[in-house]
């Protein structure tokens, strides 16, 4: 019988190459969209309906893995689904904030104890994916660092917890990728608008500054994301931790720093110790 595995957010630019290559590979994968016809049709791979912020939605795409995987259970999970909320705190609508923990963190966790039965019956593997400003906090990058940082202690406190039920937890941290999700969250940022007049006068700099230093960043191809997530999947020892590219990885180094040379670092790297303090 071929492994099965469930891959949240199957229709973006990460979810829809890992689903190509594990089916290349055999794998039955349950891709999930909030719209399944956003699934590129093709065999061995299931389209499945799921909204992370839909209870009823979670129970049902949860009732339509067991169909697929019967008395054998699910042999894989990978939350990588997410969405990216940013801007300056003061301006982020409440509304926006809950929506950035409602999918990055309460959905994947409801998802992933829906499944666990299945998962815990085929002794299989979690794979879950982080975010480099889940260990370093970025300016402007608050909400998605916030609930990044939430996700990996989750994940952190599972891979604990079902160790000795042999189920895997590995989290898998890619840098700056090729994908629509972050064209998505300037649009919506732009779409919210400004708190209040005060607020779009005083973070004007700010944002300028950040804005064209993002426009300079050099996004990475999927690629490598996808080949540790297979990994994490297939590997006779996975590793608790993959962490995917040099901007990355350059985050993991100053995270170890000071705190205050921290902070001259990433404001630095972020374009934002040129902005004079009002201090």
């Amino acid at each position: 019988m071929a492994k099965t595995v469930l891959i949240t957010g199957g229709s973006g630019g990460v979810g829809s190459a890992l689903t190509k290559r594990l089916a290349d590979d055999g794998w039955q994968v349950l891709a999930t969209a909030r719209d399944p016809r956003a699934i590129e049709p093709r065999d061995g791979v299931v389209a499945v309906a799921l909204d992370l912020t839909d209870e009823a939605s979670i129970a049902a795409a949860a009732a339509t893995v067991h169909e697929h995987t019967g008395d054998h259970g699910l042999d894989g999970l990978v939350n990588n689904a997410g969405v990216i909320v940013q801007g300056p705190l003061e301006e982020v609508p409440a509304v926006e904030l809950r929506r950035q923990f409602d999918v990055n963190v309460l959905g994947q966790m409801a998802i992933t104890q829906q499944v666990l039965p299945m998962l815990r019956t085929a002794r299989g593997r979690i794979v879950n994916v982080g975010a480099p400003t889940g260990r370093v906090a970025i300016p402007l990058m608050g909400p998605i660092g916030a609930s990044k940082a939430a996700f990996h202690s989750l994940n952190d406190a599972l891979r604990m917890e079902l160790r000795h039920q042999g189920i895997a937890v590995s989290l898998v941290v890619p840098g700056a990728l090729e994908t629509e999700i972050f064209a998505k969250a300037a649009a919506a940022a732009q779409a919210a608008g400004p708190a209040s007049a005060e607020a779009e006068r005083v973070y004007a700099p700010v944002v300028k500054a950040a804005t064209e230093r993002m426009a300079d960043m050099k996004p990475k191809p999927v690629a490598a994301t996808v080949k540790a997530i297979r990994s994490a999947l297939t590997e006779r020892g996975p590793k608790a931790r993959y962490t995917v590219g040099s901007d990355a990885r350059q985050l993991e180094l100053v995270r170890r720093l000071p705190t205050r040379l921290r902070d001259r670092a990433v404001m630095a790297a972020v374009g934002l110790s040129r902005i004079p303090s009002a201090a």
